[in-house]
């Protein structure tokens, strides 16, 4: 018994009036290594169109109660697919032209030969393996198309889109079927900042004047957070010969890790200018603040009623607070990560701090993408860190006001996005809210976040989405392989000497 059985034979229409020739068919047929199926009359070839799966019938052009070419018609519409071999004793321009209209294959003239029939049934197999390689292509591209891990597109001068493949699902939150054929969709999900400078761009595309070859820009995702991403439009090949508004194709390549990881080398290099310079200016300022303190206080012991001697006095002690910051700041950080549930952490965090919301009157939002995978940190620093997030967005809230809190996850980390409406104004230099030298509340403060998520091999970002500020804490995906049996990853967690 052979452990693939052949295939069954295919099968094949034959529809004619004369029994001979239907004789004839079938004895050419089985020879052929094929199952003939016989009719006499249209009628009981439609029947057999219903029950049987065939993909070519030869059909005479003179039948009782229909023509060949309305029963050719029939069985097209039953399969779209089947070949229809017309066989007529004579032909003419008129019967050509509707055997076109109707999708006819070929045709052979009566009287026929075996070999008029091999020539039929020869270009009938070459019809379709051309098919099949088509078929074939089409679903290979279909497949490259829909699972290439970018997003593409067609985009038409209304800033709409006629195509755009699954990867808009996992990009940017959208069903396919959702957005293609809404006008002005893709500009309406590019950050407003980067807006205008993509419909420039877009726009220059469709003139056809060659632009930059990839520009970054940053969309909206449906869930409210930013995608950086490198766009790459171009005009198709047939630009030319279709009728309408042209088109742009083009690609949206997910470049998120990769901003991550430069901003998050560009900080490390920052913290280490920032610790030497901030370990010498306090050295040498610590001397001679020490000097003049001494001074203050015995002339203000000489001369208690001296405002000069206070200020001086004041001064110092604001000085010296100033430079027990930065010793704070530059001091080891004690890390003992572990591998922990981020959703369990945040829930911590709004359950300790749902008191304080209550009673300034606002509320606080958490949203946990399903799924995401548990962390290696240390949940004590993290806590901390979403603790003074937190606060820092409730001295920034006014009463009725909501915070966002949202944690979702790209290829290689894992964000975690604080976003609160801000009554105060912001410095214009973003990194001045991390520096060491403000005074601060109560809380460990912002620069202390900045560095001990730096410390957990992370990223604290801050962005402007007026009237809204946004901070984003950014980690790194656990991988049991990278750190071994139970041992801490050093790469992650080596504290930052200054």
């Amino acid at each position: 018994m052979d452990a693939f059985p052949s295939p069954p034979p295919p099968k094949v229409l034959v529809v004619d009036d004369d029994p001979f020739v239907l004789d004839l068919f079938r004895e050419i047929l089985l020879a052929e290594g094929m199952e003939p199926l016989t009719a006499g009359t249209p009628r009981e070839a439609v029947r057999l169109s219903e029950q049987e799966n065939f993909l070519l019938a030869f059909v005479d052009i003179e039948l009782p109660e229909m023509s060949g070419l309305d029963l050719a018609r029939t069985l097209k519409e039953h399969d779209p697919h089947r070949d229809v071999v017309i066989m007529t004793g004579y032909g003419t321009v008129e019967n050509a032209v509707q055997a076109i209209k109707v999708g006819v294959a070929d045709f052979i003239r009566k009287p026929f030969s075996l070999e008029d029939v091999l020539i039929c049934l020869s270009r009938h197999h070459e019809r379709r393996a051309f098919r099949e390689r088509i078929r074939r292509a089409e679903q290979r591209y279909s497949d490259l198309v829909q699972n290439v891990p970018l997003m593409i597109f067609s985009l038409r001068r209304d800033f709409g889109l006629d195509f755009v493949n699954q990867a808009c699902r996992t990009l940017l939150g959208f069903e396919p079927d959702e957005v293609c054929g809404r006008p002005g969709w893709l500009l309406e999900r590019i950050f407003e900042d980067d807006r205008a400078r993509l419909e420039s761009y877009f726009k220059q595309g469709f003139s056809g004047s060659p632009g930059p070859a990839f520009v970054e820009c940053r969309f909206i995702h449906r869930e409210g957070h930013l995608i950086h991403c490198l766009i790459k439009s171009f005009l198709p090949l047939w630009h030319g010969t279709q009728r309408g508004w042209p088109h742009l194709e083009g690609i949206a390549v997910d470049i998120t890790d990769r901003v991550l990881l430069e901003k998050a080398l560009v900080q490390k290099e920052k913290l280490k200018t920032l610790g030497a310079v901030a370990a010498e200016v306090a050295h040498e300022i610590r001397n001679p603040l020490v000097a003049l303190g001494g001074f203050a206080r015995r002339l203000k012991k000489t001369y208690p009623d001296s405002e000069e001697a206070r200020i001086i006095l004041d001064e110092c002690r604001r000085l010296e607070k100033i430079l027990d910051r930065i010793r704070n700041y530059l001091s080891p950080v004690e890390v003992s990560p572990g591998v922990h549930s981020l959703e369990e952490i945040l829930r911590r965090c709004k359950d300790l701090l749902s008191m304080e919301f209550e009673r300034r009157g606002m509320t606080c939002t958490l949203s946990v993408d399903p799924n995401l995978p548990q962390l290696y940190v240390d949940p004590d620093l993290l806590m901390q860190v979403f603790i003074n997030l937190v606060r820092n967005a409730l001295q920034a809230m006014k009463k009725g006001d909501e915070l966002q809190v949202k944690a979702y996850e790209s290829d290689q980390h894992i964000l975690i996005r604080f976003r609160n409406p801000c009554k105060y104004e912001l410095p214009e230099d973003q990194d001045a809210l991390f520096l060491p030298f403000d005074e601060g509340g109560q809380s460990i403060g912002l620069p202390l976040c900045y560095r001990l998520v730096r410390t957990m091999g992370g990223l604290l970002t801050f962005e402007r989405d007026d009237p809204h500020v946004v901070f984003t804490v950014s980690l790194p995906k656990y991988r049991e392989k990278e750190l071994g049996s139970g041992q801490e990853s050093p790469r992650d967690f080596v504290p930052q000497q200054h």
